[in-house]
């Protein structure tokens, strides 16, 4: 869709010229003959781009731009003149005008100067819409690892990315399902164009409403003036519904129209609105249950579900546990200038014992923890200190009968092992990076344990 610029001018013939000149280069223009004309046009709707001559006869150009910028502080703003002065030219950049420009000025300057305020907006936009994905900078962390879950899924990622298909990812809180949205829309051509989320289950109705199809002035209390919403915000790009099944049915109704036409209208406002983007949702509840108990409807349902995609959680995909932990280890030691070499064996045995109801999430706040509290290059379970750590360590014990120290440490190296072999495709010396212990303690402790022949690893 094509950016929409308001020219204000009280020059009919300056109106004219400017307006057919953007016109024929795509652009919607919308005309405005004097400041009052103007501002009611901002209140009611969302432009890319101002461009204002300085005298009106109502109210000056450099008021309308200190009105807007009560409002929006990144909207451009171009202010035109015939008379230009050093003073005037310094209180309209002071305003936080984009460009001053002196009339006449050429046809080929004019389409550099809109183009390039046009690309600042977005830029700007752009950038007030990024939402860091769990408190931190985007990062595929949580699709660390080797499973065969894991590559299943990520084999089936790489076929769909590309397709204008909506994608509904399900899976547990914590599993990661913000960070494959965001490698579903990397790995896709619309990857240079806007990804932006919205979570559902944290606004009420009418603030969901407004920030997905934006609204118009007055459309409820407190919306002193037009604002776009995401919806058009994200055009050829992705919009990211997280946990989709928190919102009412009326959005419902709203959102399922939007899907099926590529059109919706502002909150408040009767004018249709073209959208071309793709759809991403997600979810931790089961929409099936919830359409039988008449809390979600089926055709969204369906719409939203051409390409579904379960997200495991970590307890069935302990293979990758060792991978992961490495991960948030180098992370959280670099973030806080910690050093962190060695691992006890009993954190480890808790580690796999462990339910992980929080999966991946979870993990990275332990260790954290782990790592802020360690006294030392070791980690331990004093400064993990998890109590439903120690209760499922304990009641497995329980379960098994009584064990020495020296059982209980010699099993849970015996299975660190074992596992990191294992992840590391019987790769020695990475199994002992993973570890955090030379190659030659590995080996030792492997003749040790007699894992050779117990678990028939090869060299």
């Amino acid at each position: 869709m094509s950016e929409h610029i308001l020219i204000i001018d009280d020059e009919p013939e300056m109106l004219s010229v400017l307006g057919k000149l953007l016109t024929s280069k795509g652009y919607r223009v919308q005309q405005a003959e004097s400041g009052e004309q103007a501002w009611k046009a901002i209140e009611e709707t969302m432009f890319d781009l101002i461009i204002s001559d300085m005298a009106l006869p109502d109210i000056s150009g450099l008021e309308i731009l200190e009105r807007v910028r009560a409002t929006d502080s990144t909207l451009p703003f171009i202010i035109v003149t015939g008379v230009g002065t050093i003073e005037s030219a310094v209180q309209a950049i002071q305003l936080g005008a984009f460009h001053y420009i002196i009339k006449p000025y050429k046809r080929r300057d004019i389409e550099i100067l809109t183009q390039r305020a046009l690309e600042f907006g977005k830029l700007h936009r752009k950038l007030d819409n990024i939402r860091p994905l769990d408190g931190e900078a985007p990062s595929l962390s949580m699709m660390t690892g080797s499973s065969k879950l894991l590559m299943d899924l990520l084999r089936r990622v790489e076929k769909v990315s590309d397709s204008e298909a909506s994608v509904l990812i399900q899976g547990e809180t914590g599993t990661g399902k913000s960070l494959l949205a965001r490698k579903i829309h990397e790995n896709s051509s619309r990857r240079d164009k806007p990804f932006l989320t919205i979570d559902c289950g944290a606004l009420t109705e009418t603030l969901l409403e407004s920030e997905l199809f934006g609204h118009v002035k007055g459309a409820f209390s407190g919306a002193i003036c037009a604002k776009r919403g995401l919806l058009e915000e994200a055009q050829g790009g992705t919009i990211f519904l997280d946990e989709i099944g928190e919102i009412s049915l009326p959005t419902q109704v709203k959102l399922l129209r939007a899907i099926q036409e590529k059109i919706i209208k502002a909150v408040g406002g009767n004018k249709d609105i073209p959208i071309a983007v793709r759809f991403i949702s997600a979810t931790s509840k089961d929409l099936r249950d919830e359409i039988i108990h008449g809390r979600f409807r089926e055709e969204l349902y369906y719409r939203l579900n051409v390409i579904p995609l379960q997200l495991p959680p970590l307890r069935e995909r302990l293979d990758d546990l060792l991978p992961l932990i490495d991960h948030f280890l180098e992370k959280f030691c670099k973030l806080y200038k910690k050093r962190i070499t060695q691992i006890r064996p009993e954190v480890l045995q808790a580690f796999h014992c462990h339910p992980w109801k929080g999966n991946i999430r979870e993990l990275a706040n332990i260790l954290e923890r782990g790592v802020l509290l360690a006294e030392n290059e070791s980690l331990t379970m004093d400064c993990v200190f998890l109590d439903n750590l120690r209760r499922e360590t304990s009641r497995e014990e329980r379960d098994e009968g009584p064990k020495s120290l020296r059982e209980t440490v010699e099993e849970a190296e015996t299975r660190a092992i074992v596992l990191a072999l294992k992840v590391c495709n019987n790769n020695r010396s990475r199994a002992a990076e993973m570890l955090k212990i030379s190659r030659r303690a590995l080996y030792d402790k492997i003749e040790l344990y007699n894992i050779t022949n117990k678990f028939l690893i090869v060299s």
